[in-house]
């Protein structure tokens, strides 16, 4: 008959399992095989002394010493222990009163002695358990010293740190082994991001190249005394292809910097990146008629600057070109809220289906705006690449008469 399984109640579930680590574990390990030793020695001590001070043991030991005294006297006897029927070797002659007490204090002696080695072991076995503890785990941080060190410097690594190398000077052991492995593995990635850095920038000028161009005969076509009117028209939408390939071409490599799996950690403010975006915009949002407001508190994180700066850029870009209301507005707010630095972006505009929102954080993805406004579908997706990278979230929420809030959420930099 199968016994029921019992289900655990779930409270149980919700509670957090301890977490060893290799150190303590290492620890306990090294204790508990201290531990066997020290009780197997102390039991074999104990049990070599009972054994040697039984009554037949003290009788043979004490008739050799007889002997070897009435030897040195010159008496050749053989002393034996005495061996009645009935009776122990060295015990005394029945009816002996003073044999029966000089038993009785042999008896004690012996057991007050081993009492006093049991208590004396115990207390050096207790002694010796906790300086064994203390020990272990010295060693055990000792032994796993070089990993500490490969962690810390697999924390420290950025595209920017790629050169540095672990150095070992101990034996060619397995530490000697994984360090020479890791510095490979470090030695690998730097080529490839040297590598990828340098057809990026090598493919971002060959692109940039004829846009110049282009964007220069425009110009010219513009600039020019009487030009025809379609040779303005084209120039003009040359021009306008021109600036919307170059912001597609910064915005790809931007993308692709954020897919990196290396990226570098410095500790900035949200508040300056916010303040130096609306700065940089404001011109264009004047130009548009959208009123840009400010509101900006301390909100410290770790994170690529240049990533975050260009999430920024993005989220208050898209709200001030997809702002069709005629007195528009964005305001962008910085803080900490819920102990998490958050940057807020609220803008007016046409109505936002709640069913769209999820579409508007995929690649090439502009809702229902896509032929109304000029863009590529990369802002938002960049958005939230870059609060993925950095351990936080991004989310938008439409806005009650049109428009969206949109919040990037990243973990707090710590002290």
């Amino acid at each position: 008959m199968r016994r029921p399984r019992v289900k655990a109640p779930a409270w149980a579930a919700r509670l957090p399992r301890p977490r060893l680590t290799i150190r303590i574990r290492l620890t306990l390990l090294f204790a508990a095989l201290f531990v066997v030793l020290a009780a197997v020695l102390v039991g074999t001590s104990y049990a070599f002394v009972a054994y040697a001070t039984t009554p037949e043991a003290q009788a043979q030991e004490r008739a050799s010493a007889l002997q070897n005294a009435l030897q040195s006297q010159g008496y050749d006897v053989e002393v034996t222990p005495r061996d009645q029927p009935g009776q122990a070797p060295g015990a005394p002659a029945q009816n002996d009163p003073v044999g029966e007490v000089i038993k009785q204090i042999d008896a004690q002696v012996r057991q007050n002695v081993l009492d006093d080695l049991l208590s004396r072991s115990l207390l050096a076995f207790a002694i010796s358990a906790v300086i064994a503890v203390g020990l272990a785990y010295w060693l055990a941080g000792r032994v796993l010293r070089p990993i500490d060190r490969v962690t810390k410097a697999a924390n420290e690594l950025s595209e920017t740190t790629l050169d540095r190398r672990l150095t070992h000077t101990g034996p060619d052991d397995e530490f000697a082994r994984l360090t020479a492995s890791f510095n490979g593995m470090l030695a690998r990635l730097e080529h490839a991001f040297t590598s990828r850095q340098r057809f990026a920038s090598d493919a971002s000028h060959e692109l940039r190249t004829p846009l110049a161009v282009l964007q220069a005969s425009a110009d010219n076509a513009l600039s020019a005394e009487a030009p025809s009117a379609d040779a303005s028209a084209l120039a003009s939408e040359v021009r306008d292809q021109v600036a919307r390939a170059d912001s597609l071409i910064a915005s790809l490599l931007a993308l692709s910097r954020a897919d990196d799996v290396i990226h570098t950690r410095e500790p900035l403010d949200l508040a300056d990146v916010a303040a130096n975006v609306v700065s940089e915009l404001e011109p264009r949002a004047t130009a548009a008629g959208v009123a840009l407001d400010l509101e900006v508190e301390d909100a410290p994180v770790l994170a690529d600057p240049i990533l975050v700066e260009r999430a920024v850029l993005n989220l208050v870009d898209n709200a001030i070109r997809y702002n069709a209301a005629s007195d528009g507005w964005v305001a962008v707010r910085v803080g900490i809220r819920r102990g998490a630095s958050v940057v807020e972006v609220e803008n007016t505009g046409p109505e936002v289906d709640p069913a769209e929102v999820p579409a508007l954080f995929e690649r090439f993805r502009r809702g229902a705006q896509r032929s109304e406004v000029s863009g590529h579908g990369l802002g938002l997706p960049i958005v939230s690449r870059v609060a993925e990278v950095h351990g936080g979230t991004v989310n938008a929420i439409p806005r009650a008469g049109g428009g969206l809030i949109v919040h990037i959420v990243l973990p707090p930099a710590t002290p």
